[in-house]
């Protein structure tokens, strides 16, 4: 029933009831109905026949003002993540950068010194992969994507993304009994696959990846695999990868699950457990 057609029945039903009742009453129910139950029994079918007209109406302006509120949400959401992306961009991105340019010139001063050149190269190096990482923040935060994207379309967006133009093959085999994931649990997952991944780029000089995601399994929830066939590393070699495994091991800390590293000299498994 379209708008205009309810808008005409609004008008006309009630008062068409209302007379075809009130002449009813008058003239066979006189002597049966009195007249102060009369007007109350008149009042009900008034209301009534309104209700049952306007049933479909209010549903209808229901729905629209669910919609209204869920597009307000969503803007939010997308004003928000612009603006943190230029806060990153604005305040800490190029402070940073700055820096990196101050501490390469103090290197480039101190070459009679050889510790401290040393010294302000890895700082710079660490001034480098921050900038790095915030700018792939500022990247992933002003992303166009669908606010209900579910976490596989996520990984896969990610994964295609991050992969693209360069020689690295991946897989993504997401199980169909993997659980919905709540909000802090998709955040500090994500957070770990990205992590990750930019360790296996920058680190592993791998050729292969592989994430899997599976659904319950004895006394696990579920599980978050990423493996990669690259040159792995031994304990107490971790080098730029060490602050990364802390990152993710902390990430999932936060949810409650466990973090395993299975890693020699060649490849890696990084293995997350939810209980």
């Amino acid at each position: 029933m379209n708008l205009r057609r309810m808008k005409w029945m609004l008008f006309i039903v009630p008062a068409v009831v209302i007379g075809v009742f009130e002449t009813i009453r008058h003239t066979l129910l006189e002597q049966v109905i009195p007249l102060e139950l009369g007007n109350w029994i008149t009042a009900c079918i008034d209301a009534a026949v309104i209700a049952i007209i306007t049933r479909q109406l209010l549903q209808r302006f229901a729905a629209t003002e669910s919609e209204l509120n869920e597009e307000r949400a969503q803007r939010i959401v997308l004003q928000e993540r612009e603006r943190l992306a230029r806060v990153l961009h604005d305040q800490i991105a190029q402070t940073i950068f700055y820096s990196g340019v101050q501490v390469n010139a103090a290197r480039e001063a101190a070459t009679d010194l050889p510790q401290v050149a040393e010294r302000l190269e890895e700082v710079r190096m660490s001034l480098r992969e921050i900038d790095e990482n915030i700018r792939q923040a500022i990247f992933n935060l002003r992303e166009d994507g669908a606010p209900d994207d579910n976490l596989q379309a996520r990984f896969r967006s990610y994964l295609r993304r991050t992969f693209t133009g360069t020689a690295i093959a991946w897989q993504l085999n997401y199980a169909d009994d993997s659980p919905d994931f709540g909000l802090a649990e998709q955040v500090h997952m994500f957070g770990i696959l990205q992590e990750a991944i930019t360790n296996i780029i920058k680190h592993a000089a791998a050729s292969t990846v592989l994430v899997q995601v599976s659904g319950p399994s004895d006394d696990v929830e579920w599980t978050l695999v990423v493996t990669d066939n690259g040159r792995g590393f031994t304990a107490g070699t971790t080098g730029g990868n060490k602050f990364g495994l802390e990152l993710m091991k902390t990430r999932a800390d936060e949810i409650g699950a466990e973090m395993i590293v299975d890693a020699g000299r060649q490849g890696t498994t990084i293995t997350v457990k939810g209980h």
